[in-house]
Parts: C-alpha cells; sequence; structure tokens
C-alpha cells in the first residue's frame, strides 16, 4: 500500500509538500498537479484520521436513532446525510434499538474517538452522560436550556388534525397513540388532540396504550373490535404516527367498515419509506428536510461555541384518501 513517502517520490517533491496538500495548506500549482497526478497512479488513500489529529479537526457526526425500521427515522437520516455533507462532515448512523444501555455505548464511543459532534433522536435518560466538550443537539426532545432542540410542532399539529375532521363533519373522534412516558412527541400530539376537543365540543376518546411496540398492533385491534361490538361507533380517527394509521386502516378492513366513507383516518408524520412512494393516508406532515437543516446548523454552532436558539418547527395538513375533500 502506498504511502505519503511514495507519492513524494513520484512527485519529485518533499515530504512536507505532500503534507501540506493533503492537510489543505496551499501549494504552488505546479507541486499540486504533480502531487494529484501521483496520488491517481499510486492510488494513495490519505490517514483521514491523522489529518484531523495534526489539524485538530473532526469529520464525523454521530446520529443516534431508537429505531431504523421508522421511515421517519430512515428519511430525517437521509437529509442529515446531505446536510453534514454541505459542510464537509459524514454520518455515523448508531441505531440503539430504543435500549438506554446501547445509547450510552454510542455517546462514550464519542467521546473516546474524535467526532466533531453527536445529533439524537432519545428518549432517554442520557443527560448525565453528556458533557460541554461534546457538542449535542436533541431532535424531538427538550432536556434543559443548554441543550439546543429542534422538534416540530406537534401540540398545534395534533389541534389541526382534529379541526380538518371536524370541518368534514366528524363528530365522534378517536386517537389512538402508544403511551411512552419520555417521548415528548406522542405527549404534545395526545394532549394537542385532547385540548382541541374540548375547546371544540367534540365527543372523543383516546386509547393510548402502555405496551411494547411489537404488540401495540393486538392491542389496537383488541380496541377497536371490542368497541364495534359494543355499539361505539367512531366517524374520526387520529393517529400518533403514520404508522399507527396504517395499522388502523387494516383494522378497519377487517370489521367491513369503508375510509373515508364511514370513518375518516389522519396520521402523523408524512414520509416516504422511498423516494417514489405515493402516499395515501390523510396526515399532519412534518417539514423533515428542515428539522435536518435545522439539526446540523445548531450543531455547527455549538461546535463552533456560537449562541444557539432551538426551534419548533410548523406541520401542515396533507389531503389524501382516507379524508373526505372539505
Amino acid at each position: 500500500m502506498a504511502n505519503m513517502n511514495d507519492v513524494a517520490k513520484l512527485a519529485g517533491v518533499s515530504r512536507g509538500t505532500v503534507s501540506n496538500y493533503i492537510n489543505n495548506v496551499k501549494v504552488k500549482e505546479k507541486s499540486r498537479i504533480k502531487i494529484e497526478a501521483a496520488i491517481k497512479e499510486l492510488g494513495y488513500i490519505p490517514n483521514v484520521a491523522a489529518r484531523e489529529l495534526k489539524t485538530n479537526t473532526a469529520s464525523n457526526v454521530v446520529f443516534i436513532v431508537p429505531s431504523v425500521w421508522n421511515p421517519f427515522f430512515s428519511e430525517l437520516t437521509y437529509y442529515l446525510q446531505l446536510e453534514l455533507k454541505k459542510i464537509g462532515k459524514k454520518l455515523l448512523l448508531c441505531n440503539s434499538e430504543n435500549d438506554y444501555k446501547s445509547e450510552i455505548e454510542y455517546i462514550e464511543m464519542a467521546k473516546q474517538n474524535k467526532v466533531y459532534g453527536i445529533i439524537s433522536v432519545s428518549y432517554s435518560n442520557i443527560l448525565p452522560y453528556l458533557n460541554d466538550n461534546l457538542p449535542y443537539v436533541a431532535i424531538e426532545r427538550y432536556y434543559n436550556d443548554s441543550i439546543p432542540y429542534v422538534t416540530s410542532d406537534n401540540f398545534n399539529g395534533s389541534k389541526l388534525a382534529v379541526r380538518e375532521l371536524h370541518k368534514r363533519g366528524c363528530k365522534h373522534i378517536l386517537h389512538i397513540t402508544r403511551k411512552v412516558e419520555v417521548n415528548a412527541a406522542l405527549t404534545d400530539r395526545r394532549n394537542g388532540f385532547e385540548e382541541e376537543c374540548q375547546t371544540l365540543n367534540v365527543d372523543y376518546a383516546i386509547f393510548d396504550c402502555e405496551c411494547q411496540s411489537e404488540d401495540f398492533r393486538d392491542k389496537v385491534n383488541e380496541y377497536l373490535h371490542d368497541a364495534y361490538d359494543k355499539g361505539i361507533h367512531f366517524d374520526g380517527i387520529t393517529c400518533g404516527t403514520d404508522r399507527y394509521a396504517q395499522y388502523v386502516l387494516e383494522i378497519l378492513n377487517d370489521l367491513h367498515l369503508q375510509v373515508p366513507q364511514d370513518i375518516q383516518v389522519i396520521g402523523f408524520d408524512g414520509v416516504k419509506s422511498y423516494p417514489n412512494e405515493r402516499l395515501t393516508i390523510s396526515t399532519i406532515k412534518q417539514d423533515v428536510k428542515k428539522l435536518a437543516e435545522e439539526a446540523v446548523q445548531m450543531l455547527a454552532c455549538v461546535h463552533e461555541k456560537k449562541a444557539v436558539t432551538s426551534k419548533v418547527l410548523p406541520t401542515s395538513f396533507l389531503q389524501l384518501r382516507t379524508t373526505k375533500e372539505s
């Protein structure tokens, strides 16, 4: 494998000149051309770790997510990678699988290795493991005033969902979500739903099951079948996520209910599983691209010791196939 000395010899320049070129220090145009030709001919790959140590820079950003199966996290990862590339940084994806210990291990790994910083979607109490020397930005969660965060306006987004159903004639509305104590996004969506139903004087119910993610669909299935067996009929349902809405649509089909004729459904997220996917579920859409942009800008500010202001981004209603035309 070629090294820096080989490049210098072939290019006919000093090792120091090659080192300067690799570390983005200006060299003579004639030397630059020779060095680039030698690197190409030898297939030389610079030692990035050594370069970062010498220049006191870091190029990697750790991104911790609770799951890679969730389309929201997948799309967020995609846009974060694009935004980081714009500032010359690379994304290291760390999947915690909703495991608190794994999150701590990733944070410790980031401390031990020279990284630019951490961006994280975490529902655990990781605050004791963070320090001022490790730039950190949170997505979807407030820790304290010293840690910047960016999130969508989940509370008002859920209120908007209720208004859209009410506008379309719904009078008996159900909210379906999973109770996750430290998931502020789901909690805000639940609370926004309840407040708006009370404001509009709409008959409502909330199903917020405290269970594991893998058991949630079965719990929703049991609840809806039991409700309809008892003659409890809803004409509108809002869901904590689009995935929950998909569960609901499958169950309503089993109950021989037509959507949106018999019952209207609104999800939350508005993300795609793949680029050309045609979304069908009416939803409260998050601006995932903007979330990524803000998170990266915040991390850069933290890294450079600049003032940072946390952001709450607006959401919007996306009318698709599961609600009636207004």
